[in-house]
């Protein structure tokens, strides 16, 4: 099994074998996300299996990693562990033996195999990664969050601020009753 630290690889020879031609990697991807919401605290590991078809490769991938996230009520740094299991099948651009460029499916262009023969995950393991990430993650169960008047971090403490708020819809209600006193 080789060890791979990219998201590339060149996939000729794996093209030129018959349907059932197999390679099989140990990852180690130090991902560089420009989304937000990802911060990845370690590098992905796993294993990625790559599988000749009629059609193209078969790519299967088990990654395992952490990835560092807000919380959602106090917006502190929580580090989340993520799994992520990818199927996907890529399709090369160019025929291999022939050099020829071949109709490929281009529905979705980040499962295409480019015309050096590149196959490249970064895609489909940054799609995969967001669809793992919990949408509310907490730092813990019973976070108290921000104060909405003044942000003050209630966890570390209860806030001076009042909190006292009445709809307007009762404040003809409110004098009467000032009156009645």
């Amino acid at each position: 099994m080789k060890t791979s630290h990219g998201t590339e690889f060149n996939v000729a020879q794996l093209l030129k074998e018959p349907v059932g031609g197999r390679r099989s990697f140990e990852m180690e991807i130090p991902m560089d996300f420009e989304e937000e919401e990802l911060n990845q605290s370690d590098p992905l590991t796993g294993t990625v299996n790559m599988l000749r078809t009629n059609r193209g490769v078969l790519l299967e991938a088990a990654l395992d990693g952490t990835v560092t996230v807000q919380c959602s009520r106090c917006l502190t740094d929580v580090v989340c562990p993520v799994s992520l299991e990818i199927v996907e099948e890529f399709q090369p651009t160019v025929d291999v033996v022939r050099g020829t460029f071949v109709a490929a499916d281009e529905e979705d262009a980040a499962l295409l195999i480019n015309e050096h023969h590149i196959l490249d995950i970064a895609e489909v393991v940054r799609q995969a990664l967001l669809l793992e990430v919990p949408l509310q993650a907490l730092c813990r169960e019973e976070c108290a969050g921000l104060c909405p008047i003044c942000g003050q971090d209630l966890n570390v403490g209860p806030c001076d601020c009042s909190r006292e708020t009445t709809d307007p819809r009762w404040d003809a209600l409110a004098a009467l009753l000032n009156e009645a006193e």
